[in-house]
């Protein structure tokens, strides 16, 4: 269960990198277009881990024209809006319990965090800088638990920019950072008494707040207008109240590193 909370740290970084492809040479905006990606991708086991573990990237964009609908880790984001540059729709994601099956022998033994269901939405903006394809864009998600995990919620923001380098290659690079409430926060950062006694850390209770800030470097290389590769390296850093937390201090890490290379294939 707990590749899947990785899953959807994943594609806060991953998503960018493989939407930016549409705008490659044979992509005709008339008709549904396809893309399917897969490939390994390595990071950490949960946030805050020192571990890092190798999953499987699974990717699927479906699109026309300015609708498009495409998974984000263990969830579905659609774009609802007929406009080439100002975007929204709703997103709904499913986040993975943390349990016994972590490597560290201390977590293994706190409370179980449920799995969840979360939903939302996003909207977001492009500025065109440059030729087709080259641009930046500003976004924001939100997303709202509406199970029984942290009963919290969580606005993730970024600023990205794409730019063809070549008839083939693509760069795209990106910032982002997320703010998550005292619920969410406490949950997956907080020490309540019965972890305490466990671990033999301090109470410790979580506040609102930015938890975390990174960037992204992606490329993307076309082999001819249905094949292509993706590589992708990013950098996490937990902030604030979640850095701060005795489960980072002393079992983890506020550093947290992504990266992958993923085959993609459209139709």
């Amino acid at each position: 269960m707990l590749k899947l909370i990785s899953f959807i740290i994943i594609f806060t970084f991953a998503a960018p990198a493989f939407a930016q492809q549409q705008g490659r040479p044979g992509f005709d905006q008339n008709k549904w277009n396809f893309l399917i990606a897969t490939g390994p991708f390595v990071s950490p086991e949960y946030e805050g881990a020192k571990n890092y573990r190798v999953l499987p990237l699974p990717f699927i964009r479906a699109s026309k024209g300015n609708y498009s609908i495409q998974t984000e880790g263990p969830g579905l984001t659609a774009n609802i809006i007929d406009d080439a540059n100002f975007n929204a729709g709703p997103s709904l994601q499913f986040r993975g319990e943390r349990d016994d099956d972590v490597n560290n022998p201390v977590l293994k033994r706190f409370e179980t965090i449920n799995s969840s269901i979360e939903a939302g939405g996003f909207i977001s903006y492009r500025f065109a800088t440059g030729p087709r394809g080259e641009g930046v864009t500003a976004k924001i998600k939100t997303m709202f638990d509406i199970g029984n995990a942290h009963k919290g919620y969580t606005i993730s923001n970024s600023l990205s920019y794409n730019k063809p380098i070549g008839p083939k290659l693509r760069m795209g690079v990106s910032l982002s950072t997320t703010y998550a409430d005292k619920n969410y926060n406490n949950t997956y950062f907080g020490i309540n008494t019965f972890n305490a006694a466990q671990s033999g850390f301090q109470l410790y209770e979580a506040n609102s707040g930015f938890k975390d800030i990174g960037g992204m470097l992606n490329l993307a290389y076309s082999f001819d207008q249905q094949w292509g590769l993706v590589g992708l390296f990013g950098y996490k850093k937990l902030i604030g109240s979640a850095d701060d937390s005795p489960i980072i201090k002393n079992i983890g890490t506020s550093n947290q590193f992504l990266g992958s290379i993923a085959l993609s294939y459209r139709f």
